[in-house]
């Protein structure tokens, strides 16, 4: 088994012990909503970037089927994206709210640096891992703000 494999199999195991763990009982029909809502947005972007020549995936779970990688794209992101989501701290200071992105992101970065360095798992062409820092901070507060909004409305609607 190459390193790559055992990353993702590593990715797979860890977000399928850590789900339970993390995400409330109370909770799960907003993590449901955010962990799809980020994998629409990460789909469509990670598509994008690869049909784009921005980077490619050159060991990758599905080659026939996609460009894209289908562990990190589908399953880890969006993991992230509902923990970011579902413990941001709406009503903390904003210094602590930047902070608290800040975090995501850097650890988001750290992760795609290491494999893009270290790994056939993700191969930059015209993108860096800079660039992919400020999508994933677009996108995570995207699925955020989708999430708040849905449920305020559905709140709304109950009365």
């Amino acid at each position: 088994m190459t390193v790559e494999r055992a990353i993702l199999i590593w990715v797979w195991v860890l977000c399928i012990v850590l789900i339970p763990i993390l995400i409330p009982k109370h909770r799960s029909r907003e993590a449901i909503l955010l962990f799809l809502a980020n994998q629409l947005l990460t789909w469509i972007l990670s598509v994008m970037f690869v049909e784009w020549g921005l980077l490619e995936n050159p060991i990758r779970e599905f080659p026939a089927a996609s460009g894209s990688n289908f562990t990190n794209n589908y399953l880890l992101f969006p993991f992230l994206s509902t923990l970011f989501s579902l413990y941001y701290p709406n009503h903390k200071s904003f210094g602590l709210q930047v902070l608290y992105q800040i975090m995501f992101v850097l650890g988001g970065g750290i992760y795609i640096a290491c494999i893009s360095k270290y790994t056939e798992l993700l191969r930059y062409i015209h993108l860096n891992v800079y660039l992919q820092m400020l999508v994933t901070l677009i996108v995570i507060n995207m699925t955020r703000l989708y999430g708040i909004w849905f449920f305020q409305k559905k709140t709304h609607q109950e009365r």
